[in-house]
């Protein structure tokens, strides 16, 4: 028997975390309270992953018919970050409302960029030419991601 800790991942930003004890068989022995939890949020949340830390090497988790979890197969290191890469995908709406302001800062700047090479520009050929059409394009695209971002923000407060 070995002490692990267990890590489930939820498409709606919540990230569950406790220790669960792995038996010989790589059956895994969960609390009363957190398996009560887990079935719980299994009829409200959709789950993106579940996996095992053994001895500092990450495991998938596998549920059987019968309801227990077993330790499965070793998981790679391109599926560990596309498990936090989905969780850009359901942000909540405090990271969203960030991630729209931080891409309207970036509009700013670029727009400041753009318009400080059409005033420091002497000489205009087509590099000076294609740099400030990039820019201006980058600017007007990160202002439009930036209120897709906050479209699904509702403020009931405004």
């Amino acid at each position: 028997m070995k002490v692990a800790i267990l890590e489930v991942r939820y498409a709606g930003g919540l990230d569950l975390t406790d220790h669960v004890v792995v038996q010989k068989s790589s059956r895994l022995t969960l609390s009363p309270r957190l398996s009560a939890l887990l079935d719980i949020l299994e009829k409200s949340e959709r789950q993106i992953s579940m996996s095992v830390k053994v001895d500092g090497v990450s495991y998938r988790v596998e549920r059987k018919q019968n309801g227990d979890y077993v330790v499965g197969a070793r998981r790679s290191y391109g599926e560990r970050w596309l498990s936090r890469l989905r969780l850009f995908e359901a942000a909540t709406e405090s990271q969203r409302r960030l991630n729209g302001q931080f891409a309207h800062l970036l509009s700013a700047w670029a727009l400041v960029g753009a318009g400080y090479l059409v005033y420091a520009t002497k000489t205009w050929d087509l590099r000076a030419i294609i740099e400030t059409v990039l820019l201006c394009f980058t600017s007007l695209t990160l202002f439009v991601v930036g209120h897709i971002c906050f479209s699904d923000v509702h403020r009931p407060d405004r």
